[in-house]
C-alpha cells in the first residue's frame, strides 16, 4: 500500500476540555441578570453606579463603570439578545481555551471597548450591555479557527469565517440605540487577541496535532478482475 496523503485527528481542540465551562458560562450569565435586575429596578440607588457615561468616567472619575456596563443591559429584551450567545460563545472559548481568555480578558477587552465608544459619546449618553464582549468571543474564535484547522485549506478556511461571520454578525437593521461602534472594537479586540495567543502557543498548538496516513488501498489484481467482470456483462447483456 501506498501513502497518498495524511488526516488530522487531533489538535487543540480534542484535548481535554477544562471542565469549568459550563460554570463559567452560566455563572456570567446569572451575574449579568442580577446586574441587569439591579439596574432595572433601583435606580435611583444602587443601579446608579452601573452605567458607563462620559460625564461619570471622565468627569467623575468613576473608573469601575467601564467594567459594570458590559454586565448590565437597558432592558429584559437586550439582556435576551445577548444571553444566547454570550453564553454558547463563553462557553465553547472557556471549554477549549480556559479562563483567561474568557471570562478574564473578554471582559477586560470589555473596558477597552466601553472605553473608546463612550469617547465621543454626547452629554447625556450612557453604554450599557455585553455585545461587545460577544463580539470579541467571535473575533477571537474565528482567527483561533484559521490557525487551528489545518487541515482545510487556508482559503476555504477563510470562507468559512467571512460566510459565518456575515450570516452571525452583520446587521439585518440599524437601529439607534444600538452601538455598532462597540460591536467592531470587540470583533477587532478578539482578533487580535487570538492572534496573540496563537504567537505565543503556536509551537505547543502545534505539538497537539496528530497526523494519521492515507493510504492507497488501490489493487492491481482485484481491478483487472472486476474490469474483465465488466466486461462480460456488458457482452451478455446484448444478447
Amino acid at each position: 500500500m501506498e501513502i497518498i496523503g495524511k488526516k488530522l485527528t487531533h489538535n487543540i481542540l480534542s484535548r481535554k476540555p477544562h471542565t469549568n465551562a459550563l460554570w463559567w458560562s452560566l455563572g456570567i450569565l446569572i451575574i449579568c441578570y442580577i446586574m441587569s435586575y439591579i439596574y432595572w429596578n433601583l435606580s435611583p440607588g444602587l443601579g446608579d453606579y452601573l452605567a458607563a457615561s462620559p460625564e461619570k468616567v471622565f468627569t467623575q472619575k468613576e473608573y469601575w463603570r467601564l467594567f459594570t456596563s458590559s454586565f448590565i443591559h437597558g432592558d429584559m429584551a437586550h439582556f435576551l439578545s445577548n444571553s444566547l450567545m454570550l453564553s454558547l460563545m463563553g462557553y465553547f472559548v472557556n471549554y477549549h481555551y480556559g479562563s483567561l481568555i474568557y471570562p478574564l480578558f473578554g471582559f477586560i477587552a470589555g473596558i477597552f471597548i466601553n472605553l473608546y465608544v463612550i469617547w465621543d459619546y454626547s452629554p447625556g449618553s450612557s453604554l450599557v450591555g455585553a455585545s461587545g464582549v460577544v463580539h470579541y468571543l467571535w473575533g477571537f474564535w474565528f482567527i483561533t479557527y484559521l490557525f487551528v484547522q489545518a487541515d482545510v485549506s487556508f482559503n476555504r478556511r477563510l470562507m468559512k469565517v467571512v460566510a459565518v461571520g456575515i450570516f452571525i454578525l452583520a446587521p439585518t437593521e440599524f437601529k439607534a440605540n444600538v452601538s455598532y461602534l462597540a460591536h467592531g472594537v470587540g470583533t477587532v479586540l478578539g482578533v487580535l487577541t487570538g492572534f496573540i495567543y496563537f504567537l505565543l502557543n503556536h509551537k505547543k498548538i502545534r505539538s497537539l496535532e496528530v497526523w494519521e496516513p492515507i493510504y492507497d488501498i488501490y489493487d492491481e489484481e482485484l481491478a483487472d478482475e472486476a474490469q474483465q467482470s465488466t466486461q462480460l456483462y456488458s457482452s451478455q447483456s446484448y444478447h
